[in-house]
């Protein structure tokens, strides 16, 4: 069954919810919430990954991290990712049995994240996510398959040969990370192609634009939860293992009446 990561962003900036938890209570409020509406991971980033982004000290993150981790292991029993780059941000919480580490750089960032999580025996997401994202521009691929393919065999391949389960790795193929529209809606189109990369994949399209090349007119958040949940049916349908996301509600009932559509 298709698992929900809900995702809680520490920042002022990130594209889809920046600011809006950055305080304490406001972040408290929306993880129990999240929690409530059927949650299995939450994911908890203090840098934005949006299109141009700058980067955040690393003692910055882990202060605005820690009073968060320390609130959900003290209040519930549900598993944490950290979203973050680096390793020293990563290694941080090791005595609070941290289940995810959250990398959109895949270890390309920070040379030292792949020893870490090995020594952390945790599940590990890794992004395709091309440096042209950072500058804020699409990168412009000749075939996003062949990219994706060679990309995360060679980055799998890495994570093994450093001791990193194999079972514990997850594949996100970077749904508007440095891509055009018809790049992302061609890894959709695809899913069965990802699968035969890697068994476990991450899917996050919640509240991206990528659909604007298939509908005209899409400018609120509201119009964009169509495009979600189309997004999120057709994962859930495929059976991917993980749908990051803003609504978790919305997504807890997609993937419940996707299981139902495939039980008939």
């Amino acid at each position: 069954m298709t698992k929900i990561i809900g995702i809680l962003n520490l920042t002022m900036d990130s594209f889809s919810d920046g600011g809006m938890y950055y305080d304490l209570t406001s972040a408290k409020k929306h993880i129990s919430e999240m929690i409530e509406q059927g949650a299995d991971v939450i994911d908890i980033g203090a840098e934005s990954t949006r299109s141009g982004f700058s980067d955040v000290d690393e003692d910055s993150q882990i202060k605005t991290l820690k009073p968060i981790i320390e609130f959900i292991t003290n209040e519930y029993s549900i598993d944490i990712s950290i979203d973050t780059r680096s390793s020293k941000v990563a290694s941080a919480f090791s005595d609070k049995n941290i289940s995810f580490i959250n990398d959109v750089s895949s270890g390309t960032h920070d040379l030292n994240m792949l020893e870490v999580i090995s020594k952390l025996g945790c599940n590990y997401i890794m992004t395709h996510m091309p440096d042209e994202h950072q500058k804020g521009i699409n990168k412009d691929y000749k075939n996003i398959l062949e990219e994706l393919d060679t990309y995360f065999n060679e980055r799998i391949k890495l994570c093994i040969d450093m001791g990193i389960d194999k079972d514990k790795i997850i594949i996100d193929p970077g749904i508007g990370f440095g891509k055009s529209g018809d790049d992302n809606i061609t890894i959709l189109e695809n899913i069965d192609f990802l699968q035969k990369i890697h068994n476990k994949i991450c899917i996050g399209t919640s509240n991206k634009r990528y659909s604007s090349t298939l509908f005209n007119g899409i400018e609120t958040k509201d119009d964009l939860k169509v495009a979600n949940v189309a997004s999120f049916t057709l994962c859930a349908l495929k059976g991917i293992a993980f749908l990051r996301v803003h609504d978790v509600g919305i997504t807890k009932d997609v993937i419940l009446i996707a299981n139902k559509a495939k039980s008939v």
